[in-house]
């Protein structure tokens, strides 16, 4: 079985037969967030919000509009700094570090708004995303010195690697922007994991989905969960998350007012109440 898993090493890529062998990763504690606040002028968005997620989980992060729950988001990706409060990565103290230092460590994510390069391909695309690993100095790069071209040899077969995941491969020579979005969004989950991430950040990819391209990300969320990458999702969309998640936390006006399985989360009453009262169903649309 393919690991994702951690991807501690990349030892082998095989694109004739889309085969990746990877170090297992272990079990344990990997994210761990402690008290964090982020107000925005006399708005407190997120309010003392404390969680952990394991090393292979998959962490659903829901609530209404206006919850807190993007914020947070950009909390663990770097993108906005706390007020206060500690998040441990890996065995590393990052509330502090830029979202650049975070990718090195593993952390990648996806946004909820598609951003593609025009006039790229779809393997162009999915390459962009290798370069946070690479050695190589731009003098390197100039002259196309031979460091410089094993790690781009190395990055084009993560990327390929990558597309045969989401199962897009056919697609690698079309513009990125011709591709309807639900591949769209398969594509930014490509150029994710051709990053090497230990941690998966999703910002609501199956908003703006309908049918088939739901069920096709669902399955593709489902075979990454199967092969240990560690994400965490965020959705306004309840059904999507209860489906996929192995746990899921609860946010609503900035603060965690619920966490546990998908079956406890939709039978509690301040979720349910959260949702003004609409019940939660137990099927994807």
């Amino acid at each position: 079985m393919n690991r994702v898993g951690e991807f501690y090493e990349f030892q082998r890529v095989d694109a004739s037969q889309n085969e990746v062998v990877y170090g297992v990763a272990n079990v344990g504690e990997f994210l761990e967030a402690r008290d964090l606040t982020r107000s925005f002028g006399g708005v407190q968005a997120v309010n003392s919000v404390s969680f952990s997620v394991a090393k292979g989980e998959l962490r659903g992060l829901i609530g209404p509009n206006g919850a807190g729950k993007s914020t947070l988001f950009h909390l663990i990706s770097g993108h906005y700094y706390p007020d206060r409060g500690s998040l441990v990565f890996d065995g590393h103290r990052i509330e502090n570090m830029s979202p650049a230092a975070r990718a090195k460590l593993g952390i990648s994510i996806t946004f909820q708004a598609v951003h593609l390069f025009d006039g790229m391909t779809v393997l162009e695309n999915v390459m962009v995303g290798g370069h946070s690993w690479t050695k190589h100095e731009w003098l390197e790069a100039s002259f196309r010195l031979p460091r410089c071209r094993r790690e781009e040899q190395g990055i084009r077969e993560k990327a390929m690697w990558a597309l045969a995941m989401v199962g897009i491969e056919r697609y690698k020579y079309h513009l990125a922007k011709s591709l309807p979005l639900g591949m769209q969004r398969a594509l930014q989950i490509a150029r994710a994991l051709c990053s090497m991430p230990k941690l998966l950040l999703l910002d609501e990819p199956a908003s703006g989905l309908r049918g088939d391209e739901r069920r096709e990300l669902l399955s593709l969320m489902e075979k990454l969960h199967e092969n240990a990458l560690t994400m965490i999702l965020i959705e306004h969309d309840v059904d999507f998350v209860t489906k996929i998640a192995s746990r899921i936390s609860v946010l609503d006006q900035g603060q965690v007012i619920a966490e546990g399985t998908p079956d406890e989360i939709r039978e509690d009453p301040m979720v349910i109440s959260a949702y003004l009262g609409t019940a939660i169903s137990h099927e994807v649309n």
